[in-house]
């Protein structure tokens, strides 16, 4: 069952038993600060409900949300989501799942971009250094049983990308350097591991929420 299907069945289900209701207080609280319009603020909240225990939402299901509807499967990516969002926290409120489907879905590029690199900054200095970017990478080079050359190889190409991405040759990767590598080539902007999902899927679930999902979206594999 492809990732449409499975959405459809989750809110034919939320739909059938959950009708839409105007929105509440906190809601509306929600409809002022979040890109999404009040209808999509809506269905989310039933999605939340519905994959809610006891009013939170757990990891485990967030992670299993975030794989099927986004395509995000990268562990310690999705870990430093989880870190950044939930602050630390095992659980997520209503407002958490919000937020992070608002930067998902509705971010500007410069709130993508900082957040972006917020993932790959695990020291929350400010900067990339090689240890940081070793961490991300070394699951693409899972293929090479040799420990010492997939190392190697993965410190070389790191040798590389700070050629490119080093702009004042400092030893590190600061947010100017990223930014200003991004928008001279946008195709690197997630060099290190997917953050957001794509812009087909996000257009899909941005249809979905808001009801206008084509005949020929619906089928689309």
């Amino acid at each position: 069952m492809n990732f449409v299907s499975i959405f459809q069945k989750l809110l034919r289900v939320i739909y059938n038993n959950m009708p839409l209701y105007n929105l509440n207080s906190d809601q509306k609280k929600f409809d002022l600060n979040f890109h999404e319009s009040s209808i999509e603020i809506n269905r989310l909240t039933l999605i939340f409900n519905k994959l809610c225990d006891n009013n939170k939402l757990t990891r485990e299901y967030f992670r299993d949300f975030l794989s099927t509807i986004f395509d995000l499967n990268d562990e310690i990516i999705i870990e430093r989501l989880f870190i950044l969002i939930g602050q630390g926290e095992k659980t997520f409120s209503l407002k958490k799942f919000l937020s992070t489907i608002n930067l998902l879905l509705y971010s500007s590029y410069d709130e993508q971009i900082k957040f972006i690199f917020r993932i790959y900054d695990v020291s929350a200095d400010g900067n990339l250094q090689r240890e940081e970017l070793f961490t991300f990478l070394r699951k693409d080079l899972s293929i090479i049983n040799d420990k010492e050359d997939a190392d190697m190889i993965l410190n070389e190409f790191i040798t590389l990308i700070f050629k490119k991405f080093d702009k004042d040759q400092d030893g590190l990767i600061s947010f100017d350097d990223y930014n200003r590598t991004c928008q001279e080539n946008p195709t690197l902007i997630q060099c290190f591991g997917q953050v957001l999902p794509n812009i087909f899927r996000k257009h899909i679930v941005k249809s979905m929420l808001n009801g206008n999902l084509s005949k020929k979206e619906k089928y689309f594999k």
